[in-house]
């Protein structure tokens, strides 16, 4: 409650400050007017790195703008897995490499240190690599762009690209903006409370330049909640972005962008509860009994394990902290016939203090106690861009350029203990891990190519490539092994990637395309349990093929559909055990065969005056190669992918009436539903969750020039315990019917209802 009452404080204050103000902005700016033209007509995109008619990109995209995204509380990247079917993003902590996710099952859920992403997040033209951005505040449009796009964006894209625009400042007058969604653990049937505060300042400096300021406050209570004090984890997170657009000459632009986000997470933040455990059992491979069972000890502190077990106890209390900022410097020079752009980019990250696996079970009255010591990981990204544009509609329209990418990564020891404590105050050690010293760097050069040639007013032929040279390194110094320590592994690859295709206009509004494609992702090196020394996994190589179509419907609805197939030479994949000292164990291997195929259908802009409405619907049977042997020894070849839904559908609309001469209401529903989900490669029911619906909306009033509004907001109504991830096999598991089975939960598996403002200056 007390910071409930801190984020009313701070509401009211900042609404002060705004209303001070009014008279700087009366009429719509030139960017809101554009937003405003592009939900009536033709929605814009630079899904191919230059600014493009949705309905005319040979490419399946799902496209949402800045209303659909607030309307429907994407506030996160990991919301986005809500706007588009294609995308699941995985929420557990460390495992969601480069932010990303998956799209049409196929991405990378990796703790290796040295992996990168196969959905990439790229933010106003920079590759976020590793150092990814978490919220998202003041965003214009996010395009999520399927299939391999190595031509254009890079290594990082085999499966896919995020591709987010933020807003531009506008030198034609003054604004601002607050705008806030409120709830509180306990209020209204919300299972956690959360407070988001977004402010924005747009100031002109000069008919040519202007300067755009925004920030984000997320504060939030839970979803964890420990049963010792009866307090939920705090997760607070704070972030701005900077942003001077200046245009010196006609022919020049130049944008300058600076951001900064720090977030600290309390006692594992979202983190492993037990949602099934048994009576009494072994562990440590019989070595210790236990006689009284989980059940009972968690019991005897407040716990009681099942579906959607927020609660765990625990007598400590610590704090992990992050930070990420960078900047980048965007020069773009109209040098007649052709456009020059330079992106210069540096990123910096880090994560200090105690984390997630800092207590593992997180459960004082368990004998067993695995833990790791506190955490100081550093990661730096450089880029540079280089790239010179045709002008549209001549004969050969094409993109080319260069991209260097030098990534560096430090990691202090991280230890590891496992301990039996029988009673309190007697603690016995079983494995001590001092951990291990590790410098990663991963330095890449690409020269890039796409054109497209118009062979008739309605037929184009679309062919790109890129050569890429990438090295990758690790030095380690393994303070378990003192009789040989140090290890340097090196791997060093040179790959081609490219795209062909073709595309025909039926009609005005209506385009068929087809294209081929050969991706590539760069290696990991892999860190087994000591004494075993690091090795190579070999870089991951999809051949995708895409046919589609795109229409536009009603004079602004948008459809768009796809059918796909890709197979992935030497698929990166992650397998976690629990092994017999009961430590969580995870193996990076590469697979070969893996394939994903199906279909998809994209709804998405103005229905009518009113009615916006985004929709899709996916299946994607993402699969093991045939007799793929899973971590618990059964053959599950031709199953689907964990993380991957065979099938999802989204939806979000919002329909607006006139209630006053004034006043305009509205009610707005997003909705999601998916097939069953495995969360285990192997055969184990228990770690699977349903087929589901997960269901929200808001229904409010705002004024009839837009400027002020106010809500009641829904998420998750049904409070449907939706997992960010399983693990089987936690110790005293002695029955695989009564299996000790943990989860993690994040904000998307509990209900959430609270009251959001918006005010426009």
């Amino acid at each position: 409650m007390r910071k409930f009452n801190l984020t009313i404080t701070a509401l009211a204050g900042a609404s002060v400050i705004a209303l001070a103000v009014p008279a700087f902005a009366q009429d719509a700016t030139p960017q809101q007017a554009a937003d405003a033209a592009d939900a009536n007509s033709d929605i814009i995109v630079t899904a191919q790195r230059k600014a493009e008619k949705v309905t005319e990109v040979p490419i399946s995209i799902t496209v949402a703008n800045q209303a659909q995204l607030e309307r429907q509380q994407v506030n996160t990247v990991n919301d986005l897995s809500r706007v588009a079917p294609s995308l699941e993003i995985q929420q557990a902590p460390g495992q969601n490499t480069g932010g990303g996710g998956a799209i049409r099952g196929i991405g990378t859920q990796t703790f290796s240190a040295g992996a990168v992403a196969s959905v990439g997040v790229v933010v106003d033209q920079v590759s976020q690599g590793n150092a990814n951005i978490s919220d998202l505040f003041d965003v214009s449009r996010i395009e999520v762009l399927k299939g391999p796009q190595g031509t254009l964006f890079g290594l990082t894209t085999s499966a896919g690209v995020i591709n987010i625009t933020t807003n531009a400042p506008d030198p034609s007058g003054f604004s601002a903006r607050v705008r806030t969604e409120l709830s509180n653990a306990g209020t209204a049937g919300s299972k956690f409370g959360n407070q988001v505060i977004q402010g924005v300042v747009n100031i002109p400096l000069a008919s040519n330049a202007a300067i755009r300021i925004s920030g984000v406050t997320n504060l939030r209570q839970g979803v964890n909640k420990n049963a010792l004090t009866g307090d939920y984890n705090d997760n607070d997170r704070y972030g701005v972005r900077g942003r001077l657009l200046w245009e010196p000459t006609e022919r020049l632009t130049v944008n300058l962008i600076g951001d900064y986000t720090k977030s600290r997470a309390e006692n594992g933040g979202d983190f492993f509860t037990f949602v099934q455990t048994s009576g009494p059992g072994t562990a440590l491979g019989g070595l210790l009994r236990d006689s009284v069972g989980i059940t009972a000890r968690l019991a005897s502190c407040g716990v009681t394990p099942g579906e959607g077990n927020q609660k765990y106890c625990s007598g400590s209390s610590y704090v992990g902290r992050t930070e990420n900022y960078g900047g980048s410097l965007q020069l773009d020079y109209e040098a007649d016939p052709f456009t020059l752009t330079s992106v210069t980019a540096y990123r910096k990250s880090s994560e200090t203090g105690f984390g997630a696996a800092t207590n593992v079970f997180r459960g004082d009255p368990l004998e067993l106690q695995v833990g790791n010591g506190a955490v100081n990981r550093k990661l730096s990204l450089f880029t540079q861009e280089l790239r010179i544009s045709s002008p549209a509609d001549q004969f050969l329209e094409y993109t080319a350029g260069v991209f260097y990418s030098n990534q560096k990564q430090t990691r202090d020891p991280e230890s590891l203990s496992v301990s039996v404590v029988p009673f309190p105050g007697l603690t016995i050690p079983i494995v001590r891990n001092p951990g291990a010293d590790l410098d990663i760097q991963d330095e890449s050069l690409a020269v890039f190519g796409q054109g497209t040639f118009h062979l008739s007013p309605s037929l184009r032929l679309i062919a790109g490539g890129r050569y890429t040279t990438d090295r990758l390194s690790m030095d380690r110094y393994d303070y378990f092994t003192p009789a040989d320590p140090f290890s340097r592994t090196i791997l060093d690859v040179q790959k081609f990637s490219w795209r062909l295709g073709a595309q025909y206009d039926l009609a005005r509004d209506m385009m068929i395309y087809a294209t081929a494609s050969r991706g590539f992702k760069g290696g990991q090196i892999a860190i087994p349990s000591a004494p075993a020394k690091p090795f190579v996994v070999l870089p991951e190589i999809p051949m995708a093929y895409e046919a589609g179509l795109k229409t536009t419907l009603f004079g602004g609805w948008v459809a768009d559909l796809s059918v796909f197939y890709q197979k992935i030479k030497n698929f990166q994949a992650q397998q976690c055990t629990v092994d017999s000292t009961a430590v969580i164990s995870c193996v990076q291997t590469n697979i070969n065969g893996v394939k994903s195929r199906g279909a998809e259908i994209n709804f998405f802009g103005k229905v009518f005056e009113g009615l916006s409405l985004n929709t899709g619907f996916i299946y994607a049977e993402a699969t093991y190669p045939t007799n793929f042997i899973g971590t618990d020894g059964t053959n599950i070849g031709g199953s689907q992918l964990a993380y991957a839904p065979k099938y999802k559908f989204t939806l979000s609309g919002e329909y607006e009436a006139p209630v006053t001469g004034r006043l305009n209401g509205f009610v707005a529903a997003d909705t999601v539903w998916k097939s069953r989900v495995r969360y285990e490669a192997n055969s184990n029911s228990l770690t699977t969750f349903r087929s589901h619906w997960l269901v929200g909306g808001r229904i409010g009033l705002r004024t009839d020039d837009n400027r002020y509004s106010v809500a009641v907001f829904g998420r998750n109504l049904f409070n449907v315990h939706e997992p960010s991830l399983m693990q089987s096999d936690f110790p005293y598991t002695t029955d695989q019917r009564e299996q000790n089975i943990g989860a993690i939960y994040g904000p998307q598996s509990f209900r959430q209802v609270g009251i959001s403002f918006d005010a426009k200056f």
